[in-house]
């Protein structure tokens, strides 16, 4: 007989599309993935089915076996005649969002695994949401089921109510979800249809309940067949009626309305009982010698002589997971039909209708042009840059070793350029098979020179790139880098460099003063990428304390009178050779909100790379929401303008941020300037001197008035603007003297500081709450709800926290509750702190409250001092608090 390894080459390079399946295991932290997928691979024997379940064999790093979390994307490629299937498990934690999206663009079918207590959490509507998006077909798998009757002591009536209404909450976050992308594309057609579609339900197949940890899983039908045999129906006849209001009577027909006739349900009789009882000698009572009496029952026969294993060993035996699993995999759609769904297509495509490569991937021939999609790199053994690994899925045509394919270019821009395929490896986990050819729907690993990720390789150069959006977390935590020995600094950028190409959530870059910075999406992703440099031979490294960014901006200040507004015009002269005079005003939560969301765009046009359609179509956009929202601004030069003055204005804007601050806008409202559109691709200025203006609007948004932060949400609108341009001198001059104005006149506004705000879930028993709550107080949270989860008896508390005060949260947490509550963080918003940093009690009703130097802690001007310590500005810190002369214990006589 072949070796499993033979079988697998030769299902590789020869499996019909109709054969392939491409799965992604998908859930929040710790609802067990890892602990599924060891069941799934146990069924190929690469590992033994005893230890399925407690391996987490595709948890190959050693702070993966550790933390016990997932914290990168690995596949393995699994036979079950007939099918092959390539097997995707990605992490649950919120910090590698950007590993689960890489693992859903390979796939096909999203087992989203929930946890039977926890429930719905906020990373299960999160992947909902982006399974939907691409177009994917959800299988929902209810984990852990075993707790139910082992640790909550359930009775089967009470599980199946609990696990109905979980299904139905599921089913009700479906219906959310599709509610709000149908609003934003009204492609997707009759939406009840959609629902019907998408909605779980256990007598449709689409719901496995399982325990990963004693390797046993179960859909309706399994049990369908053995009441159908007992009762002499047919299993069609009985299948409809397994999970629902309905019971049999003593006639043995099915009948409906069960709860109102006090009836207990068919799930009730034929499943929950049953294996109620098998679990009550098993895991309660620890009774061997009734379990194996059970098991013979069953027609097994049980070898463990613990009672424990051997309850293990029966449902192994009885109702094994892959069984389960992999029935409803094939169900599912293959590597060629899952395009016929428009959505799913699009995905790929980047919604372009006309694609060119778009028959390829619908055909998924394995006999025409080659396409290959590059989705992640891997580490390689030599740990260097010069030749690359990575995961990609071939879309279209068969792929040889040795054959040389071209890299097409995401604009169609540019040169073609071409690499050769040097290896070709089957995924198998923590190892890979090489071998020489994989044919189309396969997802393998692949070696070359230049492998990019979210690139396209093909046999042909003459085509554009696909294109995928990926979504990674917000980087924001940022740290700097430093070697105590000097000479290997250069090996550090090296590493660095390699680093952020392995790891799309992490951005690493070099900063004026010459040192190497990595930002992460959280405390745990900075861990990991700490002990990855330390992996790559770099173990003594010195890491500064996590710095976390602000945003400034001016708000409205409705207190603010007419002739006060008028006011807040500033002025700049230097000798006569150059005069300034500008205001700075808010743009408004709407226009902010726009222009965040086109900031891609916003790169473009600054480029000058910009389609002048799409150019037209935002001018449209930006107009009609800055018409609509702008003069609403109470407290601002905007409130009350005419709908045509705010039209003009919009036509005249000067220049967008800069890169790092897109969303500010430099308005120009010299009467007697008229330069060059910013909406049109010309060279830009007319007069001399036109760039070094914007250049000292650009360093102003780059560095605000309260500390060197970046501007949000500001506009700056030039009304005079004189320069001598025979003056040499002053073109040196102005760059500051426009900083240092835009300066002067945000000062006259509302001045804030904006802050990355964390949303953070606490789990805790009743005991706890008060210490919860405490600790979140301390961390200046703001409790949004708190609600108690009737199935664990445990409290659920949401609340918002500063980014900057979230570090060792997690641990302060444990330490304070003694272990009984547990957090999740997942970045929510930019908020504006509603506090100003130079508050100062000044009426006396003030004075009576806050004392005369105002006593009462400001969050704001503590935060503001701190950046400003940290960049070396002055700050009003008092060296000496109390000046009176020092008293010596011994007293002179």
């Amino acid at each position: 007989m072949e070796s499993l390894e033979v079988r697998l080459k030769q299902a590789a390079a020869t499996k019909p599309a109709e054969h392939i399946r491409n799965v992604c295991l998908v859930a929040h932290v710790d609802h067990g993935k890892t602990s599924f997928a060891d069941s799934l691979v146990s069924a190929n024997a690469v590992i033994s089915s005893r230890m399925a379940g407690k391996l987490r064999y595709m948890d190959s790093r050693e702070d993966e076996q550790t933390r016990g979390i997932t914290m990168k994307s690995s596949g393995i490629s699994l036979l079950c005649e007939p099918l092959l299937i390539n097997l995707i498990d990605s992490p649950g934690h919120v910090d590698f969002s950007g590993e689960v999206t890489s693992a859903l663009i390979l796939s096909d079918i999203a087992l989203l695994l929930v946890d039977v207590i926890e429930g719905i959490c906020s990373q299960t509507e999160a992947l909902i949401r982006q399974v939907i998006r691409n177009g994917q077909v959800m299988i929902l798998v209810i984990n852990k089921i075993d707790r139910l009757r082992v640790e909550l002591k359930m009775s089967s009536s009470e599980a199946y109510q609990h696990m109905a209404r979980l299904i139905e909450g599921v089913n009700s976050c479906i219906s959310q979800v599709l509610g709000g992308i149908v609003v934003e594309d009204d492609t997707w057609g009759n939406i009840e249809e959609v629902e019907a579609k998408l909605h779980f339900n256990p007598a449709k197949g689409n719901v496995i309940f399982s325990s990963a940890l004693h390797s046993y899983a179960f859909g309706c039908e399994d049990f369908a067949t053995l009441a159908a045999d007992k009762m002499k129906v047919e299993k069609a006849t009985i299948l409809p009626a397994m999970f629902g209001d309905f019971w049999i009577d003593s006639t043995g027909s099915i009948r409906d309305s069960a709860a109102a006739k006090n009836k207990a349900t068919m799930f009730e009789r034929i499943v929950l009982e049953p294996l109620w009882k098998v679990h009550d000698l098993g895991l309660v009572e620890n009774d061997l010698t009734k379990l194996s009496e059970a098991a013979k029952k069953l027609g097994f026969t049980l070898k463990s002589r613990r009672a424990n294993e051997a309850f293990d060993e029966l449902m192994r035996s009885w109702l094994p997971l892959p069984n389960a699993a992999f029935r409803a995999v094939a169900r599912a759609p293959n590597v060629r039909s899952t395009f016929a769904a428009q959505h799913r297509l699009d995905q790929l495509t980047g919604h372009r209708l006309d694609h060119p490569l778009r028959p390829f991937v619908v055909e998924c021939n394995p006999e025409a042009m080659t396409v290959v999609f590059i989705v992640k790199l891997l580490q390689t053994e030599d740990k260097s840059l010069t030749s690359r690994r990575a995961i990609c899925r071939i879309l279209s045509g068969t792929l040889q070793k040795g054959d040389t394919l071209h890299v097409l270019q995401q604009y169609g821009s540019g040169e073609v350029t071409s690499t050769t395929i040097n290896r070709i490896s089957i995924l198998r986990g923590r190892d890979s098979i090489p071998t020489d050819k994989v044919t189309s729907g396969m997802v393998c690993a692949i070696d070359a020179e230049i492998l990019l990720q979210n690139t396209t390789l093909c046999s042909k150069p003459d085509y554009p790139s696909l294109k995928i959006g990926s979504q990674t977390g917000e980087a924001l935590v940022r740290v700097s880098v430093s070697t105590q020995q000097l000479d290997d600094m250069d090996d550090l950028r090296e590493k660095l460099k390699l680093l952020a190409l392995l790891d799309t959530s992490l951005k690493v870059m070099e900063l004026e003063n010459g040192e190497l910075a990595m930002v992460t999406a959280g405390e745990v992703h900075l861990q990991k990428c700490i002990k990855d440099l330390n992996d790559l031979g770099l173990v003594d490294l010195d890491v500064s304390e996590p710095i976390v960014p602000f945003m400034e901006t001016v708000i409205e200040d409705s207190t603010l009178s007419g002739p006060q507004i008028t006011e807040q015009e500033t002025e700049c002269r230097i000798r006569e050779a150059l005069h300034i005079k500008l205001r700075v005003a808010p743009l408004g939560d709407a226009v902010i909100e726009f222009l965040d969301k086109n900031a891609i765009l916003l790169s473009v046009i600054r480029r000058g790379e910009a389609e002048q359609a799409e150019i037209d179509e935002f001018h449209k956009k930006l107009t009609s929401i800055c018409t609509e929202s702008l003069p609403t601004l109470k407290g601002t030069w905007w409130y009350r303008k005419p709908k045509e003055l705010i039209e003009t204005m919009i036509e005249r804007i000067w220049a967008f941020g800069p890169e790092r601050a897109r969303a500010n806008i430099l308005f120009n409202n010299v009467q007697s300037y008229d330069r060059d559109l910013v909406w049109k691709k010309t060279e830009f200025g007319t007069r001399r001197y036109d760039q070094t203006l914007v250049g000292g609007f650009e360093i102003f948004c780059n560095s605000g008035p309260l500390c060197n932060e970046i501007m949000h949400g500001i506009a700056v609108i030039v009304e005079e603007w004189t320069v001598d341009e025979e003056d040499g001198a002053i073109g040196g001059q102005m760059m500051s003297a426009m900083k240092a104005t835009c300066s002067a006149a945000a000062k006259k506004c509302a001045l804030r500081l904006v802050a990355a705000m964390y949303k953070c879930t606490v789990t805790t028993a009743s005991q706890a709450l008060g210490k919860v709550h405490a600790v979140l107080s301390q961390r200046k949270s703001k409790v949004l709800s708190e609600d108690i989860n009737e199935a664990t008896n445990l409290f659920e508390v949401v609340s918002l926290m500063p980014v900057v005060e979230s570090f060792s949260f997690c641990d302060q947490l444990r330490k304070f509750t003694s272990g009984m509550a547990s957090a999740q963080l997942q970045f929510s918003h930019w908020q504006v702190i509603d506090e100003d940093p130079y508050w100062t009690p000044t009426t006396l009703e003030e004075v009576e409250e806050f004392g005369l130097k105002g006593d009462s802690p400001n969050h704001a001007r503590g935060y503001m001092d701190a950046v400003r310590r940290r960049k070396g500005l002055p700050t009003e810190d008092l060296i000496v608090e109390s000046a009176e002369k020092q008293r010596n214990l011994k007293k002179n006589k």
